[in-house]
């Protein structure tokens, strides 16, 4: 007789079952998400916590078995046993993974190492990743790599920053809080057209704080342009690193596979069981 799937793995599924809807061609910004906002009503770090504590337990949860495969989104793979198959260093000599199947002999060695080439369009070589790593289980999109990604700058944010080295802390609280609003919105458990699980995951203050629940849910339909620093792998929390009018990056957080969102759907549900609902929380979906 077949085993009895747990109330818990039939939300999972359910929920990685649902087509997401496509986004609006433009991005939106964060001004977008506050120009209701009075002047009086400032974010101070303390409204960024409860986010930050989630965010650090999803990390945390989810590392051990995404960080193989991010290594070749965060482009720590051996460029040569990409091209070549195979490196003239050993493993213990060469700085890259030398463990990928992954094979691409037109890859530019420049855009590759340096996120840049000084040939341009002139390159005869590619300047993108034709392809995804054949082992790879969850994260087999830019976006989806994109989305662990911010998942690690906030949980290193909230282990590293330094108020002191940031001029306008506001904007980049803002601008860190609706990275958390995009993020919980596509990866948890949720009712359509609510924003109660917004209010279960983040500080509801800071939700209301923001414009109207149905422009929200609209705007959240867009893609969001996050400052292009949060992707930083080697970002210095000891410098001045944030400027509100640094470059941006169009992230379509409605693009996740069904598969990815559905294992961070578990990850959102084991800490609401285990962290939230003993402090009388009630779940968002019911």
């Amino acid at each position: 007789m077949a085993s009895k799937k747990s109330k818990i793995d039939e939300l999972v599924e359910q929920t990685g079952a649902i087509a997401l809807n496509p986004s609006n061609a433009t991005s939106s910004q964060t001004a977008d998400y506050y120009h209701d906002q009075k002047e009086t009503d400032r974010i101070n770090f303390a409204r960024l916590e409860k986010g930050l504590l989630l965010f650090i337990y999803v990390y945390e949860t989810s590392k051990s078995t995404l960080a193989t495969e991010m290594l070749f989104w965060d482009h720590r793979i051996c460029v040569h046993v990409i091209t070549a198959g195979k490196c003239s260093k050993s493993s213990d000599q060469c700085h890259s993974e030398h463990q990928s199947s992954y094979r691409q002999t037109n890859l530019c060695p420049y855009w590759y190492i340096n996120n840049r080439c000084t040939f341009g369009s002139k390159c005869q070589n590619s300047h993108r990743l034709e392809a995804v790593p054949n082992e790879h289980r969850y994260i087999r999109t830019e976006t989806e790599g994109d989305v662990f990604k911010l998942l690690r700058f906030i949980r290193n944010f909230a282990g590293h920053y330094i108020d002191s080295m940031i001029a306008d802390q506001q904007q980049l609280y803002k601008d860190i809080l609706i990275v958390m609003v995009h993020l919980v919105h596509v990866l948890s458990r949720k009712n359509a057209r609510s924003v109660e699980h917004l209010h279960l995951f983040l500080e509801k203050t800071t939700i209301n704080q923001m414009i109207s629940e149905e422009n929200l849910l609209s705007e959240l339909e867009k893609p969001f342009s996050v400052p292009e620093v949060f992707f930083d792998l080697r970002l210095n929390y000891s410098a001045t690193w944030y400027r509100p009018t640094g470059n941006k990056r169009d992230v379509n957080f409605n693009q996740l596979s069904p598969g990815f969102v559905t294992y961070f759907n578990r990850i959102f549900l084991d800490y609401y069981q285990g962290r939230l609902k003993s402090r009388g929380a009630k779940p968002a979906w019911c």
